[in-house]
């Protein structure tokens, strides 16, 4: 008797198994007609809800063996396929998968109503639920109960067949993927994001170790427009012609570079710069990491596209119009650049000769000299008047904040120190090393500035010094980066010098997402901003009324008085949270409500770039 019992949850099972896969069928939509990405799809959709049953199955097991009533069985597999028929609605409208933007929609005030319903669309979703709920009924009372008997079903041949094509299944898709992650193919690689929940395989390390596989990371492959979920820019790019003079440009930027460390004591070189440059005092990155800063700086565009940007192996914007100008480049990095993936998203059309990611040294501070001393030498046999970009950052002050003992200005400093027990009580001694670092890598940078000046290019060249991101040391009950957007982790100096200009002091919020139309604007581009960027050029007379900086599975829209973190990932849903200019969480749902048509017009801009 409990055989059949079991049995016909099992029955029940598969038949949801079943109308999960029809329901996620809309998704295909987004699928283009290349045989690599329609063959792969197919067999990640099958994988990924595979997986989800599996972990159901085992859910199911042990409410089975508690004995809970029939109902649980019943409801728990309707709340699973509303729960993927909404997921599937959101996703042809805003292309991406449930999430804490969608909660907030749903929950808060004023959120349902924005969305503008008409009466047939409410009933239909009425319908949906009512339709679906008697469905889940017929299937466990009835087409389950009349197939218990089947004798056939429960031979153990059927059983074992069954698992082997489910096992296959699974493994086809993680080895697909990462076989076109290794060989850089973005009719694969720009899925990953296509179905909920879904989580791709990536083998690069274990490749480059175990196997000997030469990885090359800067493969450029063009993926075909057509079959693009990009728009990415909106318009052509176009440029006046005939320009004379282009300016040289160089972005330097220091890791964990936060907003306060810029100073006459821990930074002359760069203070001394910034008196005759363009100084923005309330400045943030796009992200509270490499990542997302970097991405932010060379993309112009919010954090939340990185997936669909490296899915496709798309260059950004800026760089490939320096191409077309004719630019020279060099890019230096004290790190290897392929992870995070930048020689797949910002470098992915820059010659790898040109890269120069791996200096000869296992001491951080040693990287760091070299490539300052490789761009010296640079600079210094510059003869062209070819216009060149240059791209140099440093390491240092990240994670073990290491500098060479000559360079122990701020004591005590920490000799060597461990995370684990790290406290705001004992951080003193290691926020000095991370200081020691940062004043070490601005003796670094005022040695590449006093070649620019004896080579007389700074009369031409664009120089930005800026961050990343910040580091935190528990001023807020943060330490180090990627774990919130306290001002401490996402607020970084920005020096801007631009030869003949004014020196200033802006205290108006602005962002790396600003860089690129500030750029754009030099190089005598003809498109607005809004064709290629989410900024714009920080040179115009315009307020932000926010700035948006994202990590991993969260969003922060911050203005000077709040912060609202908002999960991006279906698995990390709870509520919005917010949090004062101190960064101590504000409970107060009227306010939440009051911030609808802010967050409203964020969810909007995640899409401007998708088709």
């Amino acid at each position: 008797m409990e055989n059949k019992k079991y049995l016909k949850i099992i029955i029940f099972v598969f038949f949801n198994l079943i109308l999960t896969l029809l329901i996620g069928l809309p998704y295909f939509k987004f699928v283009g007609n290349n045989p690599a990405e329609i063959i792969y799809t197919i067999i990640a959709y099958l994988s990924n809800i595979f997986l989800v049953y599996i972990l159901l199955l085992l859910l199911l097991s042990v409410f089975y063996f508690m004995r809970l009533p029939k109902i649980i069985f019943i409801f728990m597999f309707f709340t699973v396929n509303l729960l993927f028929f909404i997921d599937v609605g959101i996703y042809r409208i805003f292309r991406f998968h449930i999430n804490g933007f969608v909660i907030n929609t749903l929950f808060t005030k004023g959120g349902w109503e924005s969305l503008d319903f008409n009466l047939a669309t409410k009933l239909f979703f009425v319908f949906i639920i009512i339709s679906l709920f008697l469905l889940e009924i017929f299937l466990y009372n009835y087409l389950a109960k009349s197939l218990v008997e089947k004798k056939y079903i429960l031979r153990k041949n059927n059983i074992y067949l069954a698992v082997i094509c489910v096992l296959s299944v699974i493994v086809a898709d993680k080895g697909i993927y990462a076989y076109a992650d290794l060989k850089n193919n973005p009719y694969i690689t720009r899925h990953m994001k296509l179905f909920p929940l879904y989580q791709p395989l990536t083998i690069k390390k274990l490749a480059q170790k175990y196997f000997n596989l030469k990885i090359d990371e800067t493969v450029s492959f063009q993926l075909d427009k057509e079959h693009s979920g990009l728009i990415y820019p909106k318009k052509k790019i176009e440029f006046y012609k005939n320009q004379q003079n282009l300016p040289n440009i160089i972005w330097i930027l220091i890791d964990s570079f936060r907003y306060d460390m810029l100073n006459k004591d821990i930074t002359p070189n760069i203070y001394e710069f910034s008196r005759k440059s363009l100084v923005f005092k309330d400045h943030y990155s796009g992200g509270n990491c490499t990542r997302f800063g970097v991405f932010s700086l060379f993309y112009g565009i919010d954090g939340y596209y990185w997936n669909s940007i490296l899915g496709e192996r798309q260059s950004p914007v800026f760089v490939d119009s320096l191409i077309k100008l004719n630019y020279d480049f060099k890019i230096l990095a004290a790190t290897e650049l392929t992870f995070p993936e930048f020689t797949k998203t910002c470098f992915v059309e820059i010659p790898p000769e040109k890269i120069m990611d791996k200096p000869k040294s296992e001491d951080k501070s040693e990287k760091d000299a070299i490539i300052a001393n490789d761009l010296i030498e640079y600079i210094s046999k510059k003869e062209s008047k070819t216009p060149f970009f240059s791209f140099i950052f440093f390491d240092c002050p990240h994670g073990s904040y290491e500098s060479p003992s000559n360079f122990h200005k701020f004591k005590p400093a920490a000799e060597t120190f461990n995370y684990i027990t790290l406290n705001k009580d004992n951080i003193l001694p290691v926020f000095n090393r991370y200081k020691n670092a940062i004043y070490y890598d601005d003796y670094l940078i005022g040695k590449i500035l006093s070649e620019l000046e004896k080579k007389n290019i700074l009369k031409n060249t664009i120089v930005i010094i800026s961050g990343d991101h910040g580091e935190a040391f528990f001023e807020k009950g943060f330490y180090g980066h990627n774990q919130g957007f306290c001002e401490e982790q996402v607020k970084v100096p920005f020096v801007l010098y631009i030869p003949n200009h004014k020196p200033q002091i802006y205290k108006k919020l602005t962002s790396h997402l600003d860089v690129v139309s500030t750029m754009f604007s030099f190089l005598g581009c003809k498109n607005s901003s809004n064709d290629y960027s989410q900024g714009f050029s920080l040179l115009e007379n315009k307020e932000r009324e926010y700035i948006v900086t994202t990590t991993w599975d969260e969003m922060a829209v911050i203005n000077k008085s709040l912060s609202i973190v908002i999960p991006l990932e279906s698995y990390n849903i709870p509520r919005i949270k917010m949090y004062d200019e101190n960064y101590k969480e504000v409970l107060n749902s009227k306010l939440l409500n009051s911030q609808v048509d802010r967050l409203l017009k964020v969810q909007k801009e995640m899409t401007y770039f998708i088709k």
